[in-house]
């Protein structure tokens, strides 16, 4: 670490003449990640297998980034509190109260990851004053609200990546009830139910409200009886087909065993969800309340600064089965695609429906740069392919596979590849142009 004096002298540097800075990301080692891509990406050796699940790139006090002032590293969190309009800017400065408003992060899933959903802004700030109230400690197991802030994603696959997204269609959850008879104790003659509910959506919200209510409040006993047979069913069959659920199901009940032979409930859930196959380049948004779960692959994930998480299953970390209810917004159907819709003849953008963030892929050639001009915010940039050079009117870094830079507010530059081609994606904050205002 650098002494204090240090530290502020370069923020006070930077303060002076804001300039593109090499950025470096925080590795999150949670024991569902990967251990070849994130550490490949970062030009790492890994012989003891650890896992790389996540790769930070924002100013989460979690996990902040780094950057490098005159041979200083600051913390990316200390320099955005210490100079939010040189970082900023003074509209996005003023906007989002000093702070980086997104999170960028290199998602590496080699086994499931929990069943979970986000609050809404209005309810992370009460949960987080409520859990604050209560004495809970930031760090501990029990916490669901580690701050004040909502937490939408967006994301775009960079491998094959599978996901649950979201409730599935009425109609498909009450005929995977006939077809899986031990997951009728659910909802006994839920078909009927949703026969008298019509198309009233209210009415489809509520039966599915009590549906997935019945699943969460079970008695464990009961869920052991529910499931054992299925995974029974599954273990003679050894389904290998990752497009059906029956496979998903497996895993999760090999991967989560609970204590003393218990099953996870969220292995039922797994039926009533929308199983998602991603190709690389094709995405998801999850706004609030959508319960979901990142089940294998790579993915680039951009969001709200949160890191506020449900949990519904599929986990040995805390659940709140009470607050994930009160968190879900019970929409059934289909999730709409996050498709990448292209701007120019280097970028393509993925438009989510918020003010915090913005996901592009850039992808540059010999004699075919990507120009940025003064009027964007803070960019967080990662080149995922090749090698470039990012470029000022002062500066050039040079940004080999893995690395990462800040182009902090109002600075034009641009983005070479070095050789062949380069492919980088970059966060952002969407102004007026982007939602198409004049």
């Amino acid at each position: 670490m650098n002494p204090a004096g240090d530290t502020a002298a370069a923020i006070r540097t930077f303060t002076s003449r804001p300039r593109l800075l090499p950025l470096e990301g925080a590795v999150q080692h949670y024991d569902w990640g990967g251990r070849e891509f994130i550490p490949g990406l970062l030009g790492r050796a890994n012989p003891g297998g650890l896992p790389f699940a996540e790769l930070w790139i924002g100013a989460h006090p979690g996990a902040p980034a780094t950057v490098v002032i005159d041979g200083a590293t600051v913390g990316l969190d200390a320099l955005v509190a210490s100079a939010p309009e040189a970082v900023l800017g003074e509209g996005d400065a003023r906007r989002f109260g000093g702070r980086l408003p997104y999170l960028l992060k290199v998602l590496d899933a080699r086994t499931m990851l929990s069943l979970q959903a986000h609050p809404s802004l209005a309810q992370a700030r009460a949960g987080f004053a409520r859990e604050n109230e209560a004495g809970i400690p930031l760090d501990a197991p029990t916490r669901s609200y580690r701050d004040d802030n909502h937490k939408p994603e967006a994301h775009a696959a960079l491998t094959e990546f599978w996901m649950l997204h979201g409730f599935r269609p009425l109609d498909e959850i009450a005929e995977t009830l006939e077809t899986v008879p031990e997951l009728t104790r659910l909802a006994p003659g839920f078909r009927t139910l949703l026969h008298r509910a019509g198309t009233d959506p209210g009415a489809g919200r509520g039966l599915l409200r009590e549906l997935y209510r019945a699943l969460m409040f079970m008695p464990q006993s009961e869920v052991d009886r529910m499931l054992d047979p299925i995974v029974g069913r599954l273990e003679r069959t050894s389904p290998s087909d990752r497009d059906r659920r029956d496979f998903w199901a497996l895993r999760a009940a090999r991967t989560f065993p609970l204590p003393d032979g218990h099953r996870d409930r969220g292995i039922a859930a797994i039926y009533l969800l929308n199983l998602v196959h991603l190709h690389p380049g094709e995405g998801t948004f999850q706004p609030a309340g959508t319960l979901h779960a990142y089940l294998e692959g790579v993915t680039m994930e951009l969001m709200a600064n949160s890191d506020n998480v449900l949990r519904g299953g599929l986990t040995a970390k805390h659940v709140d089965a009470q607050g994930l209810l009160d968190t879900l917004t019970f929409e059934a159907g289909q999730p709409p695609p996050l498709d990448g819709r292209q701007v120019s003849d280097t970028e393509t953008v993925y438009e989510a429906p918020v003010g915090e963030f913005l996901l592009s892929r850039i992808e540059t050639a010999r004699g075919k740069p990507h120009a940025e001009a003064r009027d964007h915010g803070a960019d967080c940039l990662i080149v995922l392919a090749g090698a470039a050079r990012a470029v000022t009117m002062d500066d050039a870094l040079e940004l080999h596979r893995g690395a990462a830079c800040l182009a902090p507010a109002g600075i034009a530059y641009r983005l070479e590849a070095v050789d062949g081609t380069a492919v980088i994606w970059r966060a952002r904050v969407p102004h007026a142009a982007d939602r198409g205002e004049p």
